[in-house]
């Protein structure tokens, strides 16, 4: 399966459309929680266009995700599992799901880790433990501290810390399978 051929984009769509809907998720969640969405209108002929920027930022975090799956599927998927074709093609689906549960997992968990930080019954669990008293405490204060950073600057350290992390288990991913001199090659230009 090779991304020339429509089977091969058929989960690539799949998986970007997933990426779409949890960056549309989090940018109204962002919206409803304070943040204010600045458009610009550029000028088409006699129409103009209105432009989000926030929102170019979220669907290219979410063309960066599927970028990374596909980069790191197309580096593990093919890996010898014997000459029966029958088993390469039940272990070909569950390594593309692993793959993609590998880079959205703490792609999302990132993304949306400043927001349930804040949240009332995030906050209420952290305190209804009564064995880190202490801990409890300096959790208010930090979470307090979270809580007060503006919108706008909340929006985009999760976008690039999400981003980041994401980019980070990629790299893991293909250190493991490929070792560091192929995961140098990896990142490189292709020509």
């Amino acid at each position: 399966m090779r991304w020339e051929v429509l089977r091969g984009w058929i989960p690539a769509i799949i998986f970007a459309a997933v990426c779409v809907s949890l960056e549309l998720l989090f940018f109204y969640n962002a919206l409803n929680t304070g943040f204010v969405d600045k458009t610009v209108s550029i000028p088409i002929g006699s129409w103009t266009l209105p432009i989000s920027i926030a929102l170019f930022l979220s669907l290219g975090n979410a063309l960066v995700v599927v970028t990374l799956w596909m980069n790191v599927f197309e580096s593990t998927a093919y890996v010898r599992a014997g000459p029966d074709k029958q088993i390469r093609r039940i272990l070909y689906p569950l390594r593309m799901i692993r793959t993609a549960a590998l880079v959205l997992a703490p792609f999302t968990i990132i993304l949306f880790a400043p927001y349930i930080v804040e949240a009332n019954w995030f906050v209420n669990a952290v305190a209804s433990i009564q064995a880190f008293k202490q801990t409890t405490e300096s959790f208010y204060s930090w979470a307090f501290n979270v809580s007060q950073i503006d919108g706008a600057t909340r929006f985009i350290i999760s976008q690039l810390s999400a981003a980041l992390g994401a980019l980070t288990i990629a790299g893991l991913q293909l250190w493991r399978v490929k070792g560091t001199k192929n995961l140098v090659r990896a990142f490189r230009r292709r020509k």
